[in-house]
């Protein structure tokens, strides 16, 4: 699976891979065989605002957060930025501050999150949007692709973070210590 940063721009040529784009070719790990998957930053963020969903309407600590999900407190603040980006969360400093989540969670798809976080999702370079093959058109492998594609966005675009808080145990009301000290 690859996920391109959006708007960048990436192309196959004889087997090798060519891009003008630093970020891009971070974020295209896999091409060459390594394993690609869906970053720990994209689970972190589900992470987040299933946190926040279950406390629909509060503000709640980024050190809370970070507690009970298990996210790295510094690794947070970049998260919240681009779930704040999207006019997902919003935060307040100070005092009786933290983030509270702005929408309704059965409006935020894990495909929408994902796609905010990592960008467009591919499992196959040549579904990837602006994407070059030498074998396009002769591939034999390409319509297993899309089939595998569809299917996985599909549950993706499925499920919810309203789904994901019905089906996930709050920790904290196991009576658990966790990074933060919150029980």
């Amino acid at each position: 699976m690859c996920f391109l940063d959006k708007g960048s721009r990436y192309q196959y040529n004889f087997g090798k891979h060519y891009t003008n784009n630093a970020a891009l070719r971070k974020g295209l790990r896999g091409l060459d065989g390594d394993e690609v998957e869906i970053t720990r930053k994209s689970e972190y963020a589900v992470s987040a605002l299933v946190e926040l969903a279950q406390h629909q309407g509060e503000y709640v600590s980024s050190k809370i957060i970070a507690g009970r999900q298990e996210i790295p407190v510094n690794f947070l603040p970049q998260i919240m930025a681009l779930l704040g980006a999207q006019g997902w969360v919003v935060g307040v400093r100070g005092p009786g501050g933290g983030v509270r989540l702005e929408v309704d969670p059965a409006l935020i798809t894990v495909k929408d999150v994902i796609e905010v976080i990592e960008g467009p999702i591919a499992i196959a370079k040549c579904l990837a949007g602006d994407v070059a093959c030498s074998r396009e058109g002769h591939c034999p492998m390409h319509s297993v692709w899309v089939e595998a594609q569809e299917a996985f966005v599909n549950v993706l675009q499925n499920r919810t973070i309203a789904d994901l808080v019905a089906d996930t145990p709050r920790k904290y009301e196991e009576g658990r210590k966790y990074m933060s000290g919150v029980e």
